[in-house]
């Protein structure tokens, strides 16, 4: 599965709500199948991934978004020593971010210019 670094987060705080009720069912169904496959190997790349493909913001494969959500895929990358195409389970990855960001005040720091920033603020990160 190819991820964007910021969706490491958001997925983590996802609590069934979306852009949309296609984006919202998709999110969905990703975040399910990588809590009961916790090794699901997940690669970092720029642009649209696998879960922006039902995303309202994403036409053809570009997003209209791209300059906000390129500075959190480069924060959440700085942070947690990651790199675009790197490689590693789910369960990997998750837990750097969860160490390095959602535990600590960086997430407030990375995540607050988003739109789901009050929701997620509020969310409790499962370890399942």
């Amino acid at each position: 599965m190819n991820l964007r670094p910021h969706h490491l987060l958001c997925i983590q705080k996802f609590t069934g709500h979306g852009y949309s009720p296609e984006f919202t069912a998709h999110m969905t169904a990703v975040a399910a199948r990588l809590r009961k496959m916790p090794e699901t190997r997940i690669t970092l790349t720029k642009g649209c991934d696998d879960l922006c493909r039902k995303c309202p913001h994403s036409s053809s494969g570009i997003c209209s978004s791209l300059d906000k959500t390129a500075a959190l895929d480069a924060a959440v990358q700085k942070t947690c020593g990651l790199s675009l195409g790197d490689s590693d389970s789910w369960a990997a990855l998750a837990e750097n971010v969860r160490e390095k960001i959602l535990s600590s005040e960086t997430f407030h720091h990375i995540c607050r210019s988003c739109q789901w920033y009050e929701l997620c603020r509020n969310t409790e990160v499962s370890h399942d």
